[in-house]
């Protein structure tokens, strides 16, 4: 059974993000050993007059490998859960945090060895991210959480172009069993929209999640 493309989604509002990939580039993180990739963090606007922004982190594969390896998006769940906290740095995250607190050692399972992994922490109000509107965090929802997931990776790709045309998965676990079919909906809807593929998703990864299992979430694009 296929997904409901009947409902109307928003546009994303595409927002200048001239310069910002550059300023995003993470030098080294604190007691960080040596890597051969590169790794970038920062904000995306979803919506400007609310204030309101989601926060990254993105850890790309080996540079000898990474223009060749799809790109992946990691949710985490809760809903409440950090995927900088959780995902990156506990889970599929190219580090690990020693004993002391301080040092970091590479996680030898880094999902990062066989795709450019996108941390997303999201709503507004998860990990880093936020909203200068209050009402933001009472009036929230998997509706609103999906839509601006969607408007974060749309201007995410703007900063990042090179990414644009690359094989696209979307990952996550708990409670993210409701964002990633959630945003794979949009992306589907907003394809088909534009008789064109805009985003070349291919697949959609779901661990522990907390969704109903008679919940369908396959559609014919996705073959």
């Amino acid at each position: 059974m296929p997904f409901n493309l009947n409902t109307d989604f928003p546009e994303a509002e595409i927002l200048s993000q001239e310069g910002l990939k550059e300023k995003n580039l993470i030098k080294r993180l604190p007691g960080q050993p040596p890597v051969s990739f590169k790794q970038y963090s920062g904000y995306v606007t979803v919506n400007e007059k609310a204030g309101r922004a989601l926060f990254y982190y993105f850890v790309e594969a080996d540079k000898n490998i990474a223009s060749k390896l799809p790109l992946l998006l990691w949710l985490n769940g809760g809903p409440g859960c950090s995927s900088l906290g959780y995902g990156a740095m506990q889970e599929l995250g190219p580090f690990r945090v020693y004993s002391d607190g301080r040092t970091l050692y590479k996680n030898e399972y880094a999902w990062n060895l066989v795709a450019n992994v996108l941390f997303l922490e999201t709503p507004a109000g998860v990990g880093f991210s936020y909203s200068k509107t209050k009402v933001d965090f009472v009036t929230g929802g998997d509706n609103k959480t999906a839509n601006d997931n969607y408007v974060f990776l749309v201007n995410w790709l703007e900063r990042f172009p090179e990414y644009k045309y690359r094989a696209f998965y979307i990952a996550g676990e708990s409670y993210a069993g409701h964002y990633v079919p959630q945003l794979a909906q949009r992306l589907l809807y907003h394809n088909l929209k534009s008789k064109s593929t805009t985003i070349y998703m291919r697949g959609i990864i779901k661990g522990r999640d907390r969704k109903r299992p008679h919940t369908p979430t396959h559609h014919p694009s996705l073959d």
